[in-house]
């Protein structure tokens, strides 16, 4: 359903004479509904607080889905930079008086945009202060922040859209009825198709998620209705149920490895010996038989920094200029706060992942931290990680960070120069071991942003500090233009390629990654492999095995510093919330076992896995006191060391 809300009557007659409707309610608002189409109109009456009670009302009244678009229609007084008739979606809708700003998440769309200010009362002269940051035009309506306000209480920004149409240049001269409905009729038909499309690619996705859910709520029926699940078991069925659809395995193939029923069908016992024959079946598949390969719908073409929003305390600073400089098409929005965008509810993850936004901003709190449990210290005493770019160019369905973080816009810290300052503090207390990629891949985007770089720079002027850039990508370009040091780790992340290609969108394939270590190496650099994480997917070993042979038909052990080996690992809380961003992915879904709040396989599982990349490793040569493995025990190590 697509709702457009107008405000005044000449707005409404433009799609009501293109478009038959029949008025259906009226009370704060009045609401016309079209007999053809998925199409409402809500009419608002003027001004911000108008607005705001009859959208509340609407939504408190009238049932909304999740592939519902609401477009605010109408018009709007323009700066210098307008002109009458020209359209805008609005990047930022702002409060005049308070300069309270709510942010739509706009995607790939055919419109020029605008930054929108609603006052209280008709602009005639524009405030030409508001022309000075970013680099959208500036227009002004009566409106817009309270429909804003009232619909992202309840609907996500990317649902909503404020399209406005330049109808004076704030010098009085409010144009006519007829001259507001043709107007807004001659972008009519193309809003309409743009809002037609967006409603269609939500309901595919949707949709394509309910099937998943209903299909596996029906096996989950059926056998629930056979055998005296308690709420417990059921939760648990239905887990392993969903593993078992996302990872893959045919219904028939589950079926087959269920016990054959035997005694009475209603005792417990009966359904705890079918969980734990399910449990085991889909952990440690024989073989590939029954088994298929799952594919959910394609990922998109990653369109990467469309919108850019910076702080306004460091718009003149000189990263933040040089960054500029690489996107001179994007659309610049000045912002108070880097959390107004980056921790703002109701993300669409699904889309920020295609399409991410990026965000200049200062870090004005801590810059170093502790090294967390779940990572390791390769033998370091004084471990320490840094977080100057946050979220990730890549998008690996298993990544702690789409549960750490809530979207997947990235934020840029500009203000490096306060890094390196605390740096020299803590280097005149003690040698420092510095993750400084942990929570991006700074080495991926060291092509845009300068982190990665300045940081290897820092690095080679102080031999008290080992640095760790971990990558999963094959930054040729940034090794070869980089100059060399044994103190400078390039950690690469080594998957199966058949893993890289289901989980690991957008990365570089695994011959790519192994080129450019062959490069880091040879140019003088550390060399650390991580076959980390490993995941428990149907044969691993054998993509383990695989991958480790691949390995060293390009690297000989003597280029290899050490090796980082690793299970799968989580934290409770990252993976919750996982589990909702990617909802599709067996990785989140599988039956973890928990220890102080980390969610790893069984031991012996764990040992498995382990085992078998460990001595693929001594078959090539490499000694136990080269490899460092991180284990569920390390994690309650790490916290009693912590304490």
């Amino acid at each position: 359903m697509i709702i457009l809300i107008t405000a005044i009557s000449p707005e409404a007659d433009a799609i009501r004479s293109e478009y038959p409707m029949k008025k259906s309610a009226h009370g704060t608002f009045s609401l016309y509904e079209s007999e053809q189409l998925p199409l409402r109109l809500l009419v608002t009456g003027s001004g911000k607080l108008n607005a705001a009670m009859a959208v509340t009302e609407y939504l408190t009244s009238y049932s909304f889905s999740e592939q519902d678009v609401f477009c605010n229609l109408g018009i709007c007084g323009g700066s210098e930079a307008t002109s009458v008739g020209d359209g805008f979606f609005c990047a930022a809708v702002s409060e005049l008086t308070t300069g309270r700003t709510l942010y739509p998440e706009l995607y790939t769309h055919p419109f020029p945009e605008a930054r929108l200010f609603t006052s209280d009362v008709p602009v005639t002269n524009a405030p030409p202060a508001f022309e000075k940051e970013g680099n959208l035009p500036v227009i002004f309506d009566m409106e817009a922040y309270g429909i804003a306000t009232a619909l992202f209480r309840r609907i996500m920004p990317s649902h909503c859209f404020f399209y406005k149409i330049v109808s004076d240049t704030c010098d009085g001269a409010f144009p006519t009825p007829k001259t507001v409905t043709a107007l807004l009729r001659a972008h009519l038909e193309k809003l309409l198709n743009f809002l037609r499309k967006t409603e269609q690619q939500l309901l595919c996705h949707v949709t394509w998620q309910n099937d998943e859910k209903s299909r596996i709520a029906s096996q989950a029926e059926q056998l629930t209705s056979e055998y005296p699940f308690s709420a417990t078991m059921k939760y648990k069925l239905n887990g392993l149920l969903t593993y078992a659809a996302y990872a893959g395995f045919e219904k028939e193939y589950i079926l087959r490895a269920l016990p054959k029923k035997c005694g009475t069908p209603h005792k417990k016992k009966e359904a705890l010996a079918l969980l734990q024959a399910l449990e085991d079946s889909v952990l440690q598949p024989e073989g590939t038989t029954g088994t298929k390969s799952y594919h959910q719908p394609a990922k998109e073409t990653l369109h990467p920094f469309r919108h850019i929003y910076i702080e306004r305390k460091v718009f003149r600073h000189p990263v933040t200029e040089r960054i500029l400089e690489q996107f001179p098409n994007a659309s610049v929005v000045p912002v108070e706060h880097y959390k107004d965008i980056f921790n703002r509810s109701r993300q669409d993850l699904h889309a920020e992942e295609t399409e991410p936004a990026l965000i200049l901003a200062a870090n004005r709190g801590s810059y170093f931290y502790p090294g967390a449990p779940v990572c390791q210290s390769f033998g370091e005493e004084h471990f320490m990680y840094t977080s100057c770019i946050m979220n990730c160019i890549y998008d690996c369905d298993y990544c702690y960070l789409q549960g750490m973080y809530p979207g997947g816009n990235i934020v840029v810290f500009v203000n490096l120069e306060d890094y390196f300052a605390e740096l020299d503090k803590l280097l005149k207390k003690h040698p420092v071991y510095l993750c400084c990629s942990y929570d991006s891949d700074l080495t991926a985007l060291n092509g845009l942003f300068p982190h990665a770089e300045e940081f290897c720079r820092y690095a080679l002027s102080h031999p008290d500090l080992r640095l760790e850039l971990r990558t999963k990508s094959a930054a040729l370009p940034f090794i070869k233009k980089i100059p060399a040091a044994k103190n400078i780790i390039m950690a690469f992340t080594l998957s199966p390629q058949e893993l890289i290609t289901r989980y690991e969108h957008y990365t570089p394939s695994l011959h790519a990654r192994l080129t450019a270590a062959k490069e880091a190496a040879y140019k003088g650099f550390s060399l650390r492999l991580c076959f980390d994480p490993i995941l428990d997917v149907p044969n691993a070993e054998l993509l383990y095995t695989t991958l480790v042979e691949e390995s060293f038909s390009v690297l000989t052990p003597e280029e290899i510093t050490d090796i980082s080996l690793g299970v799968f690992r989580i934290s409770k809380d990252y993976l919750k919330q996982l589990r909702r961003a990617k909802p599709s992915c067996a990785v989140s879904h599988y039956p973890y076992e928990l220890t102080d709040g980390v969610c790893h396989y069984r031991s012996e599982r764990c040992d498995v896995l382990l085992d078998t990349v460990r001595n693929a490793l001594h078959r090539h040569g490499i000694p136990d006191d080269k490899i460092f493995i991180w284990t569920p025990e390390e994690s309650v190590k790490g916290e009693s060391n912590a304490e």
